[in-house]
């Protein structure tokens, strides 16, 4: 009990305040009982040893003052040390250098203090270094399909332009256009999941139902690349916002279609268990290196890029925030050449 009392500063300062106080008591007793035995022992009149008494009981309080003082400001110094450390450390982290760090160990207030300082300037220097790496990848996802497009639009102004050629411009144009739509949107929607503004409008709907709809939403695309889809979806009734889960099921099986080989097989499967409802998607795809799998759900994160294909990095940025809007698990398994699975959990929710 007495250690955990040490460690508290109010609880350090009341103990140096006794302990200054009594070494004073102690050391005017020791230089009153000194006095009195050579009075006691002495041949003075009552006059001389009245004075005597007085000039000792001044050099007495004198000494207790100066030691106690010397000692109290040795002891209010060693609190106050790691305050000023702290104070200068601020003004580093107000001019934009997020490298200072407090080596405080105690565990008092001030310790406590310390590493909520450390941890602070690690959270700040982590968002400068994702603000930084989002404008330059913004930057460069935009200026793709822009100069695509401006390339294009000058070539149209050849008036020897053959019909082939202007069709296939505009075809170019066009597909650039909705890229950088789509872009757009799917930034857009980002930044209101990252801020909590999108308003939900929770209601029951037939999840199976909507992941079948969304099937049918993508059957251009996986028709194209001659896919199989198996499916097996348990009947689930949900409450939630529809349109906002149906982002991620569009999102992983657009994932899947993109990443999976010509002709393979892409596995659908829904069931409900007897607290969640569980999704999984499964491709036998190009898959992901096992060091790119931490960093999948970054914004604009597309992997080795040797296997990179186009798209903007951000739809399984979009699947992982609404899943956590949800209180629910994402969870990815992949293998290179093999495939790669994702297992989406969502609570249900009184």
């Amino acid at each position: 009990m007495i250690k955990d009392l040490t460690h508290s500063i109010r609880a350090k300062g009341t103990l140096m305040a006794i302990g200054i106080l009594f070494f004073s008591c102690f050391l005017s007793f020791t230089m009153m009982t000194i006095l009195f035995f050579f009075l006691y022992h002495g041949d003075l009149s009552i006059r001389e040893a009245h004075a005597v008494f007085g000039s000792f009981m001044l050099v007495t309080l004198l000494l207790c003052l100066a030691l106690g003082g010397s000692l109290l400001y040795l002891a209010m110094r060693k609190i106050s040390e790691p305050i000023i450390r702290i104070s200068n450390s601020a003004k580093e982290v107000a001019k934009g250098n997020f490298s200072v760090k407090m080596d405080y160990e105690g565990n008092d207030e001030i310790g406590v203090l310390a590493r909520n300082f450390n941890l602070m300037t690690a959270e700040l220097g982590n968002m400068v270094y994702l603000r930084k790496d989002f404008i330059s990848s913004v930057s460069h996802e935009l200026k793709t399909p822009i100069a695509s497009i401006q390339g294009f639009a000058e070539m149209l102004q050849d008036k020897d332009l053959s019909k082939e050629d202007f069709r296939s411009y505009t075809s170019i144009i066009i597909e650039e256009a909705k890229r950088l739509s789509h872009l757009s949107s799917n930034m857009l929607r980002l930044s209101k999941l990252d801020h909590q503004f999108i308003p939900e409008n929770r209601k029951p709907f037939s999840l199976d139902e909507q992941i079948r709809k969304t099937i049918v939403l993508l059957e251009e695309k996986w028709s194209e690349k001659n896919l199989e889809l198996n499916i097996d979806l348990a009947e689930i009734a949900y409450t939630g916002d529809e349109a906002l889960i149906q982002q991620i099921w569009l999102n992983l099986l657009e994932n899947a279609i993109k990443f999976s080989v010509k002709s393979g097989t892409i596995y659908i499967q829904a069931k409900r268990t007897p607290n969640n409802v569980v999704v999984e998607i499964k491709d036998q795809g190009i898959g992901i290196a096992q060091s790119d799998q931490a960093r999948i759900f970054e914004k604009f994160f597309q992997g080795d890029k040797s296997h990179s294909k186009e798209g903007s990095g951000l739809g399984l940025a979009i699947v992982k925030k609404i899943v956590d809007i949800y209180a629910g698990e994402v969870i990815v398994e992949s293998e290179l050449d093999q495939g790669t699975s994702f297992v989406v959990r969502l609570p249900f929710r009184n």
